[in-house]
């Protein structure tokens, strides 16, 4: 059920930027069914001519429309909203929140480019519903005078207004809670449409003058008449935009000052990157890859990661003539890999060369950037990684002497535009692939029968530096020139509806907007608008050269244990025992927690049901040795392989092997304590470490952290055992979880794993599957 269907009738204020309820002619305290507002809310961000979907500007604070209520303002909808909300258990158990000091929950809901700007006030702490909100903070008693001007805080983000000095960001996105101390200035920027958060704060409502009565719409009023009444409510509401084409004229059509508002760089590439990711810098984040994959997003998600995923299709299919990986899924080093040499012609920020590192580990990847800033960037900032990146045209793909090895595949996102001679960009290229290799391209392309010398052609070459706006057929006729064929056409831009998601279907305003002066802005407009009249299409096309394929196929060596050939070997005995997991060798014996957990008691049950069936069909009752005591069947298979290893293991190196402990820590989300040695008497000769998607987990020398359905910081035949207890039930995806698995433990290594079949629902924090033993065996038998 939507959220408008599940609370559209409850009465709301539309408040405006200072929090207070918007007033009509009348002086009356503006109020609007949910249902009413939030349509109202939407529209007004489709018909703001500035709105492009994903780009945020600020508005002036008196234009802002906030739906922002409490449940001492609105207790009948914070009632209904917080039947499926709780106060997280860090935020619970603070002190801000026990007893009398429990305050108000508030509910927020903004349009993009909404704020509120900075303010303070009694602690509080807000979980993300949807969408993303900005936060920028500064430590209690900063001046006013280091606060400067109340402004739309979307201003700080875009640049149009000065950053007060100290003051930090941070994103909150949908599934995350922040929590704010006490006086703490603090203000917020809505990035996407509709970001919704539920929370709470310290004190009373009437402290911060939103202690009204509850809110009210005539039961009279029809639908009809609620709009209109709500228009009249504040020239912000009805503020309504009519679109009208917006006829794009050439620069020199221009009036004088409104060519002045534009930062031009004179065709010089170089120097329009580096402003462009000076002025964007603060936006971007090393470890979040989607912060610096800044290409056009796709796709109702609006990922920019999509693109590597074609072009990784691209290659497998044109290349290797096989299917990839289903979507961002890691391809697996195991048996055999093959290991392409794979060229980024104008790699940006890097986010393309490290997502095929991460993705394809046997691809060895070279980029080329011609800024400094991109460069600097990629070879400083980015976390470490192995590929190579270059200050040095792409025209240059081997290098600058040439003396690289020829690559398998090339690809250029949103790049190639930039040639100045697209003609001899695709010679290099070609040049620098192996027969049978490919170059995959994802750019915008001129519709057939458009000429180049269009005025509004014209401007988007100028303001993009489009040096290279071709057809896919004018591309064709450079390919085969190369000893190249076109093998692939796809149109992106159909396939993503990029008009109705990127655009909705709308044309810009060409005009500086919120400070953003630099020309990129104004091409993007420019090309915004092509797309929409048809003039320029967005397309992914393959060049394929001619010649076959010659890429053999490498063989993976995989680690062994250590195994004995003399006579003697290890003495160790595993103990079947539980142990509580809080301190060194896993702390104190576990108390019996029940028959089934750990008292060993299977098989006097399985003869108390065998007892006391009333059918005995066969096909019905699973075999009693199934109902043995795990425990002791864990330290026997334990003890037998310890007892393989050589006697004076770990020899003279004194190099161990690693017992992992998948899930090792407890499931501290759900509001256990962590655990840290649990299963450590059963790693015997070998080092005790535990993987765990416990964030908290960072914090031991001997953990990682990460989710066992994906784990690449989990390396290749490292591990000698494998092991989890009662942990693969809650894994989202438990056949990823054995892919991985079966990756990282070692040859001849052992894989132990405890899952329940007949057994409660226990969410912690979520409950997916239940294995028969059947399954289990086929789950490890097909890795």
């Amino acid at each position: 059920m939507s959220f408008i269907q599940r609370f559209g009738s409850h009465p709301q204020y539309v408040k405006g930027g200072d929090v207070q309820p918007l007033q009509n002619a009348r002086g009356e305290k503006c109020t609007a069914r949910t249902s009413i507002l939030v349509d109202t809310m939407r529209e007004r961000f489709d018909n703001d001519e500035n709105n492009v979907a994903g780009d945020v500007h600020g508005r002036q604070m008196k234009d802002d429309l906030l739906f922002f209520t409490n449940d001492v303002e609105n207790p009948t909808f914070m009632e209904s909203i917080l039947k499926d909300v709780s106060v997280p258990a860090p935020i619970s158990q603070h002190s801000a929140w026990a007893g009398e000091n429990m305050g108000f929950s508030v509910f927020s809901a903004m349009e993009q480019g909404s704020s509120h700007p900075f303010h303070f006030h009694e602690a509080a702490w807000l979980g993300q519903v949807s969408g993303a909100r900005l936060w920028y903070i500064l430590p209690p008693g900063t001046s006013k005078k280091v606060v400067g001007a109340k402004v739309n805080g979307c201003d700080y983000f875009t640049g149009a207004a000065a950053l007060p000095s100290g003051a930090k960001a941070c994103i909150q996105r949908s599934g995350e809670v922040f929590y704010l101390p006490p006086s703490w200035l603090h203000a917020t920027c809505a990035l996407e449409p509709f970001s919704v958060g539920v929370g709470g704060q310290g004190g009373s409502p009437k402290g911060y003058e939103q202690d009204f009565p509850v809110p009210t719409v005539p039961n009279e009023w029809t639908e009809a008449k609620e709009r209109a009444e709500l228009a009249k409510c504040s020239a912000a509401v009805n503020k309504q935009t009519q679109t009208d084409g917006a006829k794009i004229v050439s620069v020199k059509e221009k009036k004088d000052d409104e060519q002045q508002n534009w930062k031009w760089f004179d065709g010089n590439i170089g120097e329009y990157y580096d402003k462009l990711e000076r002025d964007e810098h603060a936006k971007r984040n090393p470890n979040v890859i989607t912060s610096y994959a800044v290409h056009r997003w796709m796709g109702p998600q609006r990922k920019t990661l999509d693109h590597y995923i074609l072009i990784r299709k691209a290659i497998y299919e044109m290349v290797l003539g096989r299917l990839p990986p289903p979507g961002e899924e890691v391809t697996s080093t195991g048996e055999e890999s093959y290991p392409l040499r794979v060229f980024d012609g104008g790699c940006g920020l890097g986010a393309g060369l490290m997502w095929f590192e991460e993705h394809e580990r046997t691809w060895s990847m070279t980029g080329h950037t011609i800024s400094q800033e991109q460069y600097t960037w990629i070879t400083k900032d980015l976390p470490e990684h192995k590929f190579i990146v270059r200050l040095l045209t792409y025209d240059k793909p081997l290098g600058e002497n040439e003396s690289d090895d020829k690559y398998h595949a090339i690809y250029s996102i949103e790049a190639s535009i930039h040639s100045p001679n697209l003609s001899n960009t695709i010679k290099a290229w070609s040049d620098a692939l192996e027969p049978g290799g490919v170059i995959v391209i994802i750019d915008d392309f001129l519709s057939v029968g458009v000429s180049r010398d269009d005025p509004d052609v014209d401007l988007f070459a100028k303001s993009w530096i489009a040096n290279s706006v071709h057809s896919t057929t004018e591309v064709a006729d450079m390919a085969e020139k190369n000893n190249m064929a076109l093998v692939q056409d796809r149109d992106l831009g159909s396939q993503y509806s990029i008009a109705k998601l990127n655009y909705r279907n709308k044309a810009p305003k060409l005009r500086d907007e919120a400070g953003r002066v630099h020309q990129g802005w104004l091409g993007s407009k420019a090309r915004q608008k092509l797309f929409l009249d048809g003039k320029i299409t967005y397309r992914m096309i393959v060049l394929q050269k001619h010649g076959d394929i010659s890429i053999e196929a490498e063989h993976a060596t995989c680690a062994a244990v250590a195994t004995s050939h003399e006579d003697e070997t290890l003495a160790v005995e595993i103990r079947p025992t539980l142990m509580t997991g809080k301190g060194k060798e896993g702390g104190a014996q576990q108390e019996c927690l029940s028959g089934w957990y750990c008292c060993g008691k299977g098989e006097e049950y399985w003869d108390d049901l065998a007892a006391t069936r009333t059918e005995s069909t066969k096909f019905l009752t699973l075999p009693r040795e199934l109902f043995g005591d795990y425990l002791t069947s864990f330290a026997k298979h334990l003890t037998e392989f310890y007892q393989t290893y050589p006697a004076d293991y770990p020899g003279q190196d004194n190099k161990k092997g690693i017992f992992l402990d998948i899930g090792g820590t407890g499931s501290v989300a759900s509001g256990m304590t962590m655990v840290t040695s649990k299963f450590a008497h059963f790693a015997g000769p070998l080092d005790y470490w535990v993987l765990d998607s416990e964030p908290s987990a960072k914090k031991l020398s001997n953990a990682i952290v990460c989710d066992i359905d994906d784990c690449p910081a989990a390396q290749d035949c490292s591990y000698d055992v494998t092991f989890s207890f009662t942990v693969l039930e809650h894994a989202a995806r438990p056949w990823k979880s054995f892919d991985t698995i079966a990756r990282i433990t070692k040859k001849g290594g052992l894989t132990l794993h405890l899952v329940p079949w007949s057994y409660q629902w226990h969410a912690t924090p979520a409950d997916n599957y239940r294995f028969s033993h059947t399954a289990l065996t086929t789950l490890i038998q097909d890795r």
